[in-house]
């Protein structure tokens, strides 16, 4: 086997896991990929909520 750099090796392993994330049927997949090689995923079957839980009373200025 070659050697590969850590980047082409975790860009390998996301081609691989949105192949299968996508025949899965998964609603959403996010791979990021760093630097150093290191990947960060953020996968789900389901839809990501607002990501809000404020309410407009909770944001008012003052008293």
């Amino acid at each position: 086997m070659a050697n590969f750099s850590p980047q082409t090796m975790a860009r390998n392993t996301v081609i691989a896991l949105l192949r299968e994330a996508r025949e899965a049927g998964w609603v959403r997949a996010k791979f990021e990929i760093k630097p150093d090689g290191s990947v960060t995923v953020d996968a789900g079957m389901t839809t990501q909520e607002g990501g809000d839980d404020f309410l407009a009373s909770d944001l008012r200025m003052g008293k």
